[in-house]
């Protein structure tokens, strides 16, 4: 799940001219495997102005026997109080076998009217035997007081190197939000559809049918800093197992 695009789009209205800092601590455990992973995540973005945004990015990743990095930065660009798009572009380590080695981002965000702001998302992954390109349609619809509810469709095509080949792959689902202003918030959400197989368990050239489904929830600390829990659970068929993640996420705002 993007659950750092979910938290750009639940904090889009952050003050101007400040830094977002975000820190992530991911676990997971696979439950047909005597096996756990561990994920972090640190960035920071900066407003420069109400134009223009910089940030930077590092991740690290342990699992299986594979300890991976990566590093990115961040350029965003607000055209209007409606229209905003943004710029990622990482770059992990030639031996990273789950986190891309490259990976580029292009976002676009447009409050269509009050209660409406759709999003597209276009990802160009890059792993050692296989390319991913994805295209995320997202709407967030908010026309009932403390809901928001965030369908989701994306589709994209799998470039195999090893045997060479092309598949198509999708994903599409819901989030559902119930939030008080600056106070707390508790999200559920389900999607299902067809993946590459190399970001999940590293060197493979399968493509799998995921389920998923989680719930979570944040608390605001004061109106700059929360804290955030996920639980996830994804079921993957042909790799005949289940994943099951906690994510703790930590979101402060220095104006």
């Amino acid at each position: 799940m993007n659950f750092l695009l979910f938290a750009v789009l639940f904090t889009s209205g952050t003050v101007l001219s400040s830094t977002d800092f975000f820190l992530s601590s991911h676990h997971l455990s696979i439950t047909r495997q005597n096996e756990t992973g561990w994920q972090h995540e640190l960035s920071a973005k900066h407003d420069l102005g109400r134009k223009l945004s910089v940030g930077l990015n590092g991740t690290y990743l342990e699992r299986f026997t594979l300890f991976e990095k990566r590093f990115g930065t961040v350029l965003g660009f607000r055209v209007s109080d409606k229209l905003t798009f943004e710029a990622r572009y990482y770059l992990g380590e030639n031996d990273n076998e789950i986190l891309p080695r490259e990976q580029r981002i292009l976002s676009a965000y447009y409050s269509a009217a009050p209660g409406l702001t759709p999003y597209l998302v276009y990802r160009d992954n890059r792993y050692s035997i296989t390319r991913v390109h994805l295209l995320n349609l997202g709407m967030e619809i908010e026309k009932f007081a403390n809901w928001i509810l965030i369908p989701q469709l994306m589709a994209g095509r799998a470039t195999i190197h090893s045997p060479a080949g092309t598949e198509d792959i999708y994903n599409f689902g819901v989030r559902a939000i119930y939030y008080v202003e600056k106070k707390f918030n508790a999200f559920v959400f389900s999607f299902q559809g067809r993946e590459a197989s190399q970001g999940i368990v590293g060197r493979s050239n399968l493509l799998v049918d995921t389920r998923s489904g989680g719930l979570g929830g944040s608390w605001y600390f004061s109106d700059n800093l929360r804290t955030e829990v996920v639980f996830d659970h994804t079921d993957y068929e042909q790799l005949k197992n289940q994943f099951l993640t906690t994510t703790l996420n930590l979101y402060w705002t220095v104006d």
